[in-house]
């Protein structure tokens, strides 16, 4: 997607309307007068892409006037003044100098205890940080809540570049949940994660997880010992779900789709897979009216939890990740028959320049992400809508068919807004 050029003048672009939009709106509503991002050639910083450059003091100072003032000591002078996206280039040496004219009563920086993107800084950066400052380093704050704000709020290109890079992950899912990739007997899950690197790399693209395979959810045929390993080759009648994300231009993806293989005498998903798949959707409509602008994640949980429960649903509150084994057990319970009420988690996570949930910025609607708990969702705020419903099968004797259903979408003043087809079907695989 975009030749070099093109794809540099568009992350620039993008760091112009952020500076200029975005960033007083970051340092002034989280009463930061001076934020100093530090960064160290040879060790990558998470914001090198975002603010330009690699090496050097990265100060954004509120001089009280409607634009902030941006200054760079340190770093190649010809690379930053070819982004044209600061007025001030010196030396590190003047960081003193510097501080001292402008008197700043807070200094943002980037260390954090909870946020790895605001805490790129190293222990002997962030003490000869302090030396420089002399009196000044006692004004020293994090940067966590600035670097939140500032890569949450996205302008228009931001959006409309992710929904791009989102669009060619879901033809890439689709095709790679399909008979172009799969024949039933023959190829593995993890033929299938190596085709998709082989397409990523005819696109000038990277993987968000690596090697992704598929995960079965259910075998008519196959135990699950047997299908958790991604040498397994697929089967007829095997149920399974897609997590892939792309890395690209600074943004991450992070979606799933889910495929059924049908056996000889099928033309369609049986009817208890089915009935647990509406049932799904039916939820997902529950939730995407909850999610609004100027809420905190937890006041948006409680709220998402009340308004499923007074759907006929059944919601079930996530403490620990599904990944590490949260979630509700899916043997039968007597209490669950079919076709008994469908249990619903919520993982409606943070997402954008990371595909990675554990490490993006952002607010996330999550019971076991307590530290982003707090943080109010903003406008245009890119996220993950995920979460997980539990059905009974009667197909399965009692057992429930798990679908984890994830797509990326906007917060906007008007609501959650899809970025992209959002997942309405299972795939079918003959």
């Amino acid at each position: 997607m975009y030749d070099a050029r093109k794809r540099w003048e568009t992350l620039n672009q993008i760091r112009k309307e952020k500076f200029d939009s975005v960033l007083p709106l970051a340092l002034r509503e989280n009463n930061i007068d001076m934020w100093i991002h530090v960064m160290r050639e040879g060790n990558p910083d998470p914001l090198t892409i975002d603010l330009g450059g690699n090496d050097g003091y990265f100060i954004f100072t509120d001089i009280g006037e409607s634009r902030i003032e941006r200054a760079v000591l340190g770093g190649y002078e010809e690379d930053l003044e070819m982004l044209d996206v600061y007025d001030i280039i010196e030396p590190r040496e003047k960081l003193y100098e510097f501080v001292s004219e402008r008197n700043p009563k807070s200094i943002a920086v980037n260390t954090s205890e909870w946020l790895a993107v605001a805490d790129g800084i190293s222990l002997s950066e962030y003490r000869k940080l302090t030396q420089a400052l002399g009196e000044y380093s006692e004004r020293i704050t994090s940067a966590e809540i600035v670097i939140t704000d500032f890569r949450t709020r996205r302008v228009q290109i931001e959006i409309d570049v992710y929904s791009k890079i989102c669009e060619i992950a879901r033809q890439l899912l689709e095709r790679a949940l399909s008979n172009e990739v799969i024949t039933p007997g023959e190829t593995s899950l993890a033929d299938v994660g190596w085709w998709m690197e082989d397409q990523l790399i005819t696109h000038g693209m990277s993987s968000t997880f690596d090697l992704a395979t598929p995960m079965i959810i259910h075998s008519d045929t196959s135990k699950r010992e047997e299908f958790s390993s991604t040498d397994y080759i697929i089967q007829k009648g095997d149920l399974m779900q897609y997590d892939f994300g792309i890395s690209h231009m600074n943004f991450g993806t992070d979606f799933k789709r889910v495929a059924y293989v049908l056996n000889d005498s099928e033309t369609s998903v049986p009817s208890g897979i089915q009935f647990g798949w509406d049932r799904a959707l039916e939820a997902r409509e529950v939730i995407k009216q909850e999610i609004k602008v100027g809420q905190t994640a937890a006041e948006t949980l409680e709220k998402v939890g009340k308004a499923l429960e007074n759907a006929g649903f059944v919601y079930f509150p996530l403490t620990v990740d599904p990944m590490l084994g949260g979630g509700p057990s899916i043997e039968p319970n007597e209490n669950q028959k079919y076709p008994g009420k469908t249990e619903v988690m919520i993982d409606c996570h943070c997402v954008g320049n990371t595909g990675n949930s554990e490490v993006a910025s952002g607010p996330s609607i999550a019971g076991f992400r307590k530290d982003r708990a707090h943080l109010v969702i903003k406008e245009n705020n890119l996220f993950a809508f995920e979460f997980m419903a539990y059905t009974p099968n009667p197909e399965w004797n009692g057992w429930k068919v798990r679908f984890n259903i994830e797509d990326n979408a906007v917060v906007t003043k008007d609501g959650v807004k899809w970025l992209y087809p959002p997942n309405e079907r299972i795939l079918l695989i003959k």
